[in-house]
This record gives C-alpha cells, sequence and structure tokens, in this order.
C-alpha cells in the first residue's frame, strides 16, 4: 500500500473515533442521575456512618479521604457549617437541612453525627438516599422504587461514578465499535486509493513509451472524479498514440518525398557527366528540382514550428479586409495570365489581434488551393461576413472544380496527402495542413465540403476577441 492509504487510514479513523467519543460523551451527559432526597435510615447507613465519624475523630480528613476512597461498595457526606463536603461532593441543601434537623432532634441518632475535626470545624456525617428512576425519566408516574444498593452505596465514594451516575460502557461493545470504524476507514482508504496506484503505474508506462498503457480496465465501472481523471488520462494518451504515429508517418512521407526528387537530381548529374557538358534543359530541371526539395523543406519548417509552438511574427492588430485585399491582389495576378480571377463578392471589415503572417500564409493557402486544383473553374468567388454581433469572422472560398470525395474531405487537411481528383501533381500536400493549424492557433476552425451544384466550399472561422498569444502558449 501507497503512502497515501496510510495517511487517508489514519485520518478517516481518527475522525471516526472523534465522532465516536463526541457520541459517547453525548449520551453521557445525558444519562439520568439518581437525585439525593433525603438521609438514608437504612441498617447499612448506621454502621457506616459510625465508622466515618470514628475514623474523621482520630484520623482526621487525611483518614477519612483514603478510607472513602479505598471502600469499593460505600460512602458518607462528611458536610462543614457551609453546607460544603469536605471532600468536595455535591451536595443538595435540602438533604443536608434534612440531616441537620435529625441531629438537632436527636443528637445521639446512629443516622447522622457530628464530629469536631483536627482542624477544630464541626462536620455532619450522614449518608443519603435518592430518588430511582430519576424525575423525567420513562418510568410509570409514582415508581420511586430504589435500586437494590441504594443506601450508603447511594452516596459515590471518591474518585468513582455515584449510583445511577457516569460509568465507562462494556469493554467488549467499544472494541468491537473501534474495529468496525477500522476496517470502514481501511476500506475507504483502499477505495480511494486503488485508482491512484493505476493512475501512478499508467504515468510510469507512459514515460516508459508505454503509450498503449490503458487505466480504464483496471478502474471498471465506477464513477467518480478519480474515474474521470482516469478515463481522461486514456484519452491523452490515445492522442499521444495517434501524434507519434503521425509523426512517423510524416518522417517516412518526407524521406519519400525527398528521395523523388534527389534521385531525378542525380540523374541529370549523371547525364551531365556522360555529356560533358551542360545543356540548358539539364540544368533547368535540376533548377526546377532544386526549388520543389526548397519550397518542400520550407513549408516542412513552417508546419514544425506551428505544431511544436515556435510562431512565427509579432503578435499585433490585424485588419482583416486590408489582409484579404493584399491575398485576393497577389492571386489574381498570377491568375490573370491563364484567363483566370478571383472575385471578392461579399466585403466585411474586422480587426483581429494576432500573427499577420501565419493569417496571411493560411489565407492565401486556400486561395492558392482552390486555383491549382480546379483548373477549368474560371472565377474563384471569396465571400468575408461578420457574425454574432461582430464577434465572428467567416472567410470563404468557393469554386466550381471537380470536389474531393466525401470519404477523403475530413484527410485534405492531413500533411502529404493529395486527392485521387487533384488535377495538379505540383506540391506535396502540406499547404492545407498548414493553413489549419495557423488557424487553430488563433482560436478559429476551418471547414470544407462539397458544394452541390459541384466544387467546393472552404470556411474559415475566426473569433474576432481571441486572444492568440495565450492560444500559442497552451498550444505549444
Amino acid at each position: 500500500m501507497g503512502r497515501l492509504f496510510w495517511k487517508f487510514l489514519l485520518f478517516v479513523w481518527l475522525a471516526q473515533l472523534v465522532g465516536i467519543v463526541a457520541l459517547a460523551l453525548v449520551f453521557w451527559v445525558a444519562e439520568p442521575r439518581v437525585k439525593l432526597e433525603s438521609v438514608d435510615a437504612g441498617p447499612n447507613a448506621r454502621i457506616y456512618v459510625g465508622a466515618a465519624a470514628a475514623i474523621l475523630r482520630y484520623g482526621g480528613a487525611d483518614a477519612f479521604k483514603a478510607w472513602v476512597t479505598a471502600d469499593i461498595e460505600h460512602s458518607v457526606y462528611a458536610v462543614d457549617s457551609t453546607g460544603t463536603d469536605i471532600l468536595g461532593r455535591s451536595v443538595p441543601p435540602d438533604v443536608t437541612a434534612h440531616a441537620r434537623e435529625l441531629h438537632e432532634a436527636d443528637p445521639d441518632s446512629p443516622l447522622v453525627a457530628e464530629v469536631t475535626s483536627t482542624a477544630r470545624h464541626s462536620i455532619l456525617l450522614f449518608a443519603a438516599r435518592g430518588e430511582w428512576p430519576p424525575s423525567g425519566s420513562s418510568s410509570p408516574p409514582g415508581d420511586r422504587r430504589r435500586p437494590p444498593d441504594v443506601g450508603p452505596r447511594a452516596v459515590a465514594p471518591l474518585g468513582r461514578p455515584p449510583y445511577g451516575g457516569r460509568n465507562w460502557p462494556p469493554r467488549g461493545p467499544l472494541l468491537a465499535t473501534l474495529l468496525v470504524s477500522l476496517l470502514t476507514a481501511a476500506l475507504l482508504a483502499w477505495y480511494v486509493a486503488k485508482p491512484i496506484r493505476s493512475l501512478r503505474l499508467a504515468f510510469e508506462a507512459a514515460s516508459g513509451g508505454r503509450l498503449d498503457h490503458r487505466v480504464a480496465p483496471l478502474i471498471g465501472t465506477r464513477q467518480d472524479e478519480l474515474a474521470d481523471l482516469g478515463r481522461e488520462f486514456d484519452r491523452m494518451a490515445e492522442r499521444l498514440q495517434d501524434s507519434m504515429s503521425r509523426q512517423k508517418r510524416l518522417l517516412h512521407d518526407v524521406s519519400h518525398e525527398v528521395r523523388s526528387p534527389l534521385a531525378r537530381l542525380q540523374a541529370a548529374v549523371g547525364l551531365l557527366r556522360q555529356k560533358g557538358s551542360a545543356d540548358g534543359m539539364t540544368v533547368d530541371r535540376i533548377e526546377e528540382e532544386i526549388a520543389r526539395i526548397d519550397r518542400l523543406v520550407g513549408d516542412l519548417l513552417k508546419l514544425s514550428r506551428i505544431e511544436s509552438g515556435d510562431l512565427a511574427g509579432e503578435i499585433d492588430e490585424i485588419d482583416l479586409h486590408e489582409l484579404v485585399s493584399q491575398v485576393l491582389c497577389d492571386a489574381n495576378f498570377e491568375a490573370r495570365s491563364e484567363g483566370r480571377q478571383v472575385v471578392w463578392t461579399e466585403r466585411s471589415e474586422g480587426i483581429l489581434r494576432g500573427r499577420p503572417e501565419m493569417l496571411h500564409v493560411a489565407f492565401e493557402n486556400i486561395v492558392r488551393n482552390a486555383l491549382k486544383h480546379a483548373p477549368d473553374c474560371r472565377v474563384i468567388t471569396v465571400e468575408t461576413t461578420l457574425e454574432s454581433e461582430g464577434s465572428i469572422y467567416r472567410f470563404r472560398v468557393l469554386d466550381t472544380g471537380p470536389g474531393v470525395r466525401e470519404d477523403e474531405l475530413a484527410r485534405l487537411f492531413t500533411p502529404f496527402f493529395r486527392s485521387d481528383r487533384a488535377s495538379s501533381t505540383e506540391g506535396y500536400g502540406l499547404g492545407l495542413a498548414i493553413a489549419r493549424r495557423s488557424i487553430e492557433v488563433h482560436g478559429g476552425t476551418i471547414h470544407v465540403q462539397n458544394r452541390p451544384g459541384g466544387g467546393l466550399a472552404v470556411e474559415i472561422v475566426l473569433p474576432l476577441g481571441h486572444d492568440s498569444g495565450a492560444a500559442s502558449r497552451s498550444f505549444g
């Protein structure tokens, strides 16, 4: 068992013990007492009053105290002239007055004795009897039976409870209560510590690289915060495992994509060596392949920096209307050479605090993707709108190209993915992945769907009140 188990066990058990003791004290305080009501006239009272008088007369208060303390069953009150018992016990004034009346009526009565102590004080000795059950009990009215040992024992020996007073509970039930409380505390501590121990083992497995370890089978069907924590750990481990798998696939794809242009470069170099001179076509092909590798490495660096949180550019106020105008101006400059154009039909303004370079790349990649993969579409439409009282900015790019198969829509933003319907072989499938990461850093979302009449619709949704600085810190 771990340290948490023992701490929890100790605290819970102590709490139970405090509750048991507090409850016992409540019943102990509420327990009825025998009420002393008059001087006891029983035969035992005569004997013990006489013995007490002799001890007090010849031995003094200390001897009387020792006798009362040593006597297991009997005791006698010893009241001075002020009505106070010399041993500090409580005596009702009416009982003391009754004893004085009996002594004044018959000074030689064996029921009450007056002794002058060694300190020259007059002490009145007597035993008292009480009402049983005490007033306020549940016994029938008029039931004034005395317990079988009422007599001088109705008065408590020093250090012992009076009859009908406070007594300790029996040892058997007391020990059983303590054992039951210990057992329940141990079960509760085990119940709390078990999922935490399972989580510790899962974290150890994750730190060792085993991300396939799951906590849910160990937790079972329990429904509490600890079980929720275990299931959240499973979801986190699953996402990490998926991310690592994607990274491995990414490395594989990168190596494959880089290997192809390098092989072509090697072939071109071989041709140069065979010819002994460099012709224009061979040099152009080498330059083209080098440019392709440069674009690939550049896109990979952008994607890697975004995913690792190493974001480019400073945070600044971005005029989205101006940003979109720049992107569409550049796109139209390239499209006009092919007799095509990008039309901005709905224009809305908006201000966003973020990283201008990243948003520019995201918008540009979306527009260039439409121009590249919909070559038969003569007009690319762009729409920008403000919604939710100016707090949401929407950027939509619409084309009339071949579209994408429904089962491929969710994979369009995966690095190195190319649709089967892609009409262009240029690029490496990183543009949309970079766009999605850039939009997510700014708290936005990006969606793609096929249009009913043909073509593709790509939509970016940005919250204008988003703090991209805080988002980038959590993203990294």
